[in-house]
């Protein structure tokens, strides 16, 4: 571990106060910084969560990655097996951004993980260390078995960006706009960029959680496995879910940048905001 990634530690401690957790770091396959996840029960969810109620949630343990897939690790997949996404396949998916309506998504085509806002726009090339998007849960699951893991299940995923928690945010009860890459401003037409991006941010730019996972609010919503009881065995079978937020959710639009909402859509489709970490058992 160095010396910046000790000091950014030692601050997440301060700021994202969480439940007495040594942090134990390994690197993983692919340029993957792990986090171990100790065996344990948790209390998940909130009272005052209308869709995650309270429940427990036992676990052996598990490593987990300490940010976001990146444009450079999926490149990597890319040319070691030639996948091609499911965008790629369709030859267009939706984008949106600054100047959008609210929830306003448009069909582009060539907008694919390699240009996700299509030709013309950013260059995954370009941005190594962002986190890749314009892919789908299905194209997630492809990398997480060529690398020999898997997407974390929703609970997991919840254990590992509380930290400990027991407040909506890593850090307490209130949104601290500078602590995560969402959406700054009054509505999509113009982003105040507040938090320093109108887009994807490069991993690890924002402190960590206090068990040292980045981004698990805001950047891109993160691909989980299972699904909560509300959804019906029919949409289980064809959606898949996605947690944390990204970039594009605000208090007036897609609120989800936080650690108890639970978001999902089609697995075949993707987006310039859905991305994923990988776990290992």
């Amino acid at each position: 571990m160095d010396l910046r990634t000790s000091i950014i530690l030692l601050l997440a401690g301060v700021l994202f106060p969480g439940a007495a957790h040594a942090i134990e770091k390994k690197p993983g396959p692919n340029h993957h910084q792990l986090v171990h996840i100790s065996a344990g029960t948790h209390v998940l969810g909130d009272a005052g969560h209308k869709l995650n109620r309270p429940h427990s949630f036992k676990t052996p343990g598990y490593f987990i990655s300490d940010c976001e897939t990146t444009n450079a690790q999926f490149a990597a997949f890319v040319a070691a097996t030639g996948y091609q996404t499911h965008a790629e396949r369709n030859g267009w998916s939706l984008v949106g951004g600054e100047g959008s309506a609210e929830w306003e998504w448009k069909r582009m085509d060539g907008a694919d993980w390699k240009q996700p806002f299509g030709p013309g726009g950013p260059d995954a090339t370009k941005l190594p260390d962002h986190p890749v998007t314009q892919i789908s849960g299905e194209d997630a699951r492809a990398y997480c078995k060529w690398i020999g893991g898997r997407l974390p299940d929703i609970d997991e995923w919840e254990v590992a960006a509380r930290a400990g928690a027991k407040t909506p945010f890593p850090w307490g009860r209130d949104f601290q706009p500078k602590l995560a890459n969402t959406w700054n401003g009054a509505d999509h037409l113009k982003n105040t960029r507040e938090d320093g991006f109108v887009l994807t941010s490069p991993v690890r730019t924002y402190p960590p959680n206090a068990w040292g996972l980045y981004d698990v609010v805001g950047n891109v919503f993160e691909y989980c496995e299972g699904h909560p009881s509300w959804i019906s065995s029919t949409d289980a079978d064809r959606r898949i879910c996605g947690r944390g937020g990204s970039w594009w959710c605000s208090s007036h639009c897609c609120g989800f940048h936080n650690l108890l909402d639970i978001g999902s859509m089609l697995k075949t489709a993707s987006l310039p905001n859905q991305g994923f970490r990988v776990v290992f058992d």
